[in-house]
């Protein structure tokens, strides 16, 4: 029996039901699991357990700037194994292998990863709704597999990475997305393509939801919402809201948006399944 810990980064609930399912089957198998909000967990909750797993949603291409944060604070990982998990609404791109390169240089042994589909909760509004239902059943019976593939894998101490893999997760990637990632994982990029999102304070409840649940704690309260300079522009408080209280204009990043992550355009370059 192993101790597994999985540590993950969910706004809308895609990635927090896909390492649901992996705990489920993980439970099944007779091992011992920990899945842990990583806005909850500390570094060192990184070195519990005998495997570490490591799951984020996917923004422009890459894994969102908080979950690298996250990894970049982590202690030195002494060859402890790990897998990663993601999902995406538009083209995935980098993400998976962003989770394995920083994990690598704390010095895990990362033996695969899972990638999957998840409903898109960006505002934009040629965007918006796209992927509906995912991941879905069928989604989340592959997570249970890839789950029972990692532990199979660890406990019979097999050698190399894992066969059931995604061979983006090992290696980086030479898509045209994988481009568009690392052109678009500019903090400061992404503030001039996408726009900022604007209070109405007349539908403004001062709760103080959008300053808990901000991931770059980008949010004070004087007496109503203000948003600092570090918004990476995943518009939580905008989406979340329960009041609406939060807008966004959308002209032209709208047609940004529309040009690069687009059906056709992602099937045309082998990144939507």
């Amino acid at each position: 029996m192993m101790d597994i810990n999985m540590i993950f980064f969910s706004q809308t609930g895609n990635t927090r039901d896909v390492a649901k399912a992996m705990a489920i089957a993980f439970e099944e198998g007779g091992h011992k699991v920990q899945s842990l909000s990583m806005k909850k967990a500390k570094p060192e909750d990184a070195l519990k357990g005998d495997l570490l797993g490591i799951g984020t949603p996917t923004f422009e291409s890459h894994a969102p700037r908080p979950v690298m944060n996250f990894l970049k604070s982590l202690p030195a990982m002494d060859h402890r194994k790990a897998f990663v998990f993601a999902t995406a609404g538009g083209a995935p791109g980098k993400v998976l292998y962003d989770l394995t390169r920083l994990l690598r240089k704390k010095g895990s042994e990362v033996i695969g990863g899972f990638l999957t589909r998840g409903e898109i909760h960006h505002p934009a509004p040629c965007i918006v709704g796209k992927s509906l239902g995912r991941p879905n059943k069928e989604d989340l019976d592959k997570a249970r597999r890839f789950a029972v593939a990692v532990a199979d894998h660890v406990s019979s101490d097999r050698p190399g990475p894992l066969p059931e893999s995604r061979a983006e997760a090992l290696k980086p990637g030479k898509g045209f997305y994988d481009l568009v990632g690392a052109i678009t994982s500019s903090d400061s990029l992404i503030r001039f393509l996408e726009p900022e999102p604007k209070l109405d304070q007349s539908k403004c409840d001062q709760c103080k939801w959008c300053v808990h649940e901000c991931p770059m704690d980008n949010i004070t309260m004087q007496p109503y919402p203000v948003l600092g300079d570090k918004c990476i522009r995943c518009y939580r408080c905008l989406t979340g809201c329960h009041t609406k209280a939060f807008n966004a204009g959308w002209r032209f990043s709208n047609l940004v948006i529309l040009a690069f992550w687009n059906e056709p355009f992602m099937r045309w370059f082998g990144e939507y399944d």
